[in-house]
């Protein structure tokens, strides 16, 4: 890998594929069951405690109005290959659950494109940028958005 190469983590959120900078992840477990905390954001399905530290889980599929994939589904694999995705946001750890990780991917620094005008004006995207691959884009998550309070 050179200096103008970045490496992201390709997650799938209900039937959706997105991407997030693989140096943002701490590490990454599989789904367990948040404690509920009450009066939060619909978005946000409880805390989890991770080697001493509590952490807040952020379900993404709720965040962006996607259906999980298990949704419908009663096979029971689909839901055992949810991960919690733990990141660093600053000074904060926060668990973010999708529905899989798939892989890792590395891309010239290049590829990187400004995320597209699609969002209503003053309402956050949740999307940072884009990257190509042959024949299929990807979004880039913003993970600061996701834990913002916003209505989005």
């Amino acid at each position: 890998m050179t200096d103008t190469d970045v490496q992201l983590c390709v997650l799938e959120v209900g039937n959706e594929t997105y991407v997030i900078d693989l140096k943002r992840v701490d590490e990454i477990l599989p789904a367990q069951k948040p404690t509920p905390v009450p009066r939060s954001p619909t978005f946000l399905e409880g805390v989890v405690k991770l080697r001493g530290e509590v952490v807040p889980v952020v379900d993404v599929r709720k965040r962006l109005g996607v259906e999980p994939k298990s949704a419908g589904t009663p096979d029971k694999r689909v839901k055992r290959r949810e991960r919690l995705v733990v990141c660093k946001l600053g000074r904060r750890r926060v668990g973010f659950l999708v529905d899989a990780v798939t892989r890792v991917m590395r891309v010239a620094r290049t590829d990187l494109k400004p995320a597209p005008l699609t969002a209503t004006p003053g309402k956050n995207p949740h999307v940072l940028g884009v990257v190509g691959e042959p024949g299929q884009l990807r979004l880039m998550l913003d993970l600061l958005s996701l834990v913002g309070d916003d209505a989005s």
